[in-house]
Formats: C-alpha cells, structure tokens, sequence
C-alpha cells in the first residue's frame, strides 16, 4: 500500500538482463559456468570461441573492460539476491574474464560459495577480494549487496550483522545507517530503530527515505506533531514523494487536522498515475468523513469507483457509498 514505510533505498534495478545464449549453451553440458572462474578446469576450443565473442559482444555494449565487468557483476548480484545463483555464479564468471584484477568479482564468487553453504572457499575468495581491494572501496560494495540480498530473504537479523561490519569501516556511511534503521523498524525494535534513523539524516539531512522512515515510526507510536516534521522533511526535499503526502495525511487525520489531511490527498491525485487514484480517492473520501464532509466523500466515493481496476476494490467502495451517500 502507499502509506508503508520504504526501504533506505533499493537498490538499483537492472533495466535488463544479458542473453548469451550460444555461450550458456556450450557450458551446460558440464556446468563448468557454474563453478568460480570456471573452476580452473581448461576449456576446449569452443569454449574458447564462444568467450572471445561474449567478451567482444560486452565491449560493444559497454564501451569499456572496466564498464562491462562492473555490469556484469551488478547483474550477479541481483540474480544471487533473487535466488537464482546458478544464473549469478554465470554473470560473475563472465565478470572474472573481463577482468580477472576485480576485487568486486571475487568478493561476489564468495558471497555465491556462502550461499552455497561451502564456507571455507568463500573465505579464501573473500582474501582474495581483499588482496585486489584498494581503500576498502569493493568491500563496502560486497557488505551492502549481501545485506540487501539477506533483508530480500527477511533475513533482517543477518542484514544488519553484515551491515555492521560495512560500518565498521565506514562508521559515517549515512545510507548503511538508514538502512539498519529501517530492518530494526522491520523487527519492532523501535528504540534501534530511532536511533540509526536519526543518525542517517543528521549525517545526511537530504535522505528524505529516512526522514519517511523515522516518519512511519514516529506514527506508530502517536507522536503525531513529530511524524508530520519528518514527513515534511521528506516533502521538503522531494516535492513528488507520493509516500510522504500519504503517510503525512494519515498523521494529520489521526492529529485531527482534517483540512490539511484532505490537502495532502488532493494534492497526491497531481502526482500518481492512473492505476493509484482510486486509492487516493477512497483515503481522499475517508478523510473527508471525518471532516464531517459526506458530500464531498461520495464525490471521492464516485472517482474512486471511475478509476477502479479490481472487484476487491469495487466492492469496498461500494460498501462505504451505501452507507454513506444517499
């Protein structure tokens, strides 16, 4: 739903994911792409051939070894955090013969063999991570990839384990912070959660997601004045934070401030696209009734019905018209 609080940030989405289709083709038979730089295992002419061409084919694409690489362990990262390891391990090899120096690609085959429950390989993967790494800059990367892919899991516990240790490192890293913040907020553990929150935006005061975030948990706990200022600190910094009008209306309706409750929710129906305004019109009528305003609620009432996609829907606003409009 709109109002729920969003995670510190997603991480980036992939607009697409690579197809090599020969070369995949040519390794499955002995699933050698399966195993961390093809598990040293030599390779036959076709083998051979067919990572010339995809080595060619990533040049063309990215313009750079180093672009490619990065890409393609992007595209590792992703599939390991959607359970899809097998197309992981394939990406990150792919990433290991563009450039075979990354640190960024032996920090990914270790979080693939931990995955993989072979402990004591991702460890030496994981040294050797460190020996290709400079300033730490990989790691942090490697850190902050296997913590999402853990909270994906709903593991929250062990995505903040592994985020500590980025902190560790990078103790005012705002972004490691507003994400523990919101995995303790995930697991009710307020008090943590306020704290970490607070920590990311005074580190950074434009992080509008944990301004929402410390938004959601200020509501949760009545302290309705303090969950509108954070709202507004979302909104400040980000005029089209949809999830920031909402959450913010709902604080004002539970506040009592009606007026300004309707005005957020007419102001989100300038900001969502179609498929959302029937749920902005049934908050938008609901508020409105609150206020004591039944004839503006059934005009929200009658929106909401015009857009409706789903009978659920339908028949909810269905239900609240009967009782409410005559």
């Amino acid at each position: 739903m709109l109002w729920l609080p969003l995670a510190s940030q997603a991480q980036r989405s992939l607009d697409s994911t690579p197809r090599y289709l020969e070369s995949d083709a040519l390794r499955a038979k002995d699933r050698i792409n399966e195993r961390p730089r093809y598990g040293g295992l030599t390779k036959t002419a076709a083998y051979l051939q067919a990572d010339q061409e995809f080595i060619a084919q990533a040049l063309r694409k990215y313009g750079t070894a180093q672009a490619a690489m990065q890409a393609h362990v992007n595209f590792g990262w992703h599939y390991l955090a959607t359970d899809h390891a097998p197309t992981a391990i394939k990406r990150f090899n792919q990433a290991w013969l563009l450039d075979s120096t990354a640190a960024d690609v032996y920090y990914g085959f270790s979080a693939y063999l931990q995955q993989q429950g072979q402990t004591e390989e991702a460890e030496r993967f994981l040294q050797l991570g460190k020996r290709h790494d400079k300033g730490n800059e990989a790691l942090l990367k490697y850190y902050a990839s296997q913590a999402y892919g853990q909270s994906l899991r709903r593991d929250y516990t062990g995505a903040i384990a592994t985020n500590e240790k980025l902190l560790a490192l990078a103790p005012t890293n705002a972004f490691a912070h507003g994400r523990t913040g919101y995995w303790y907020l995930q697991q009710r553990d307020t008090a943590r959660a306020a704290q970490y929150l607070s920590r990311a935006v005074q580190l950074d005061p434009q992080d509008s997601v944990s301004y929402l975030n410390r938004g959601w948990l200020r509501y949760g706990q009545k302290q309705y004045p303090q969950a509108v200022a954070d709202y507004t600190q979302a909104i400040r910094i980000n005029a089209h934070y949809v999830s920031a009008y909402v959450n913010r209306a709902l604080a004002h309706t539970d506040a009592g401030n009606h007026a300004a409750a309707i005005a957020d929710m007419q102001h989100c129906l300038t900001l969502v696209p179609s498929r959302d305004k029937t749920e902005i019109y049934y908050l938008l009528a609901q508020a409105q009734l609150k206020a004591k305003d039944s004839s503006g609620a059934c005009e929200a009432l009658k929106q909401a019905l015009e857009w409706s996609y789903t009978p659920a829907a339908e028949k909810d606003i269905k239900r609240l018209m009967k009782s409410t409009c005559r």
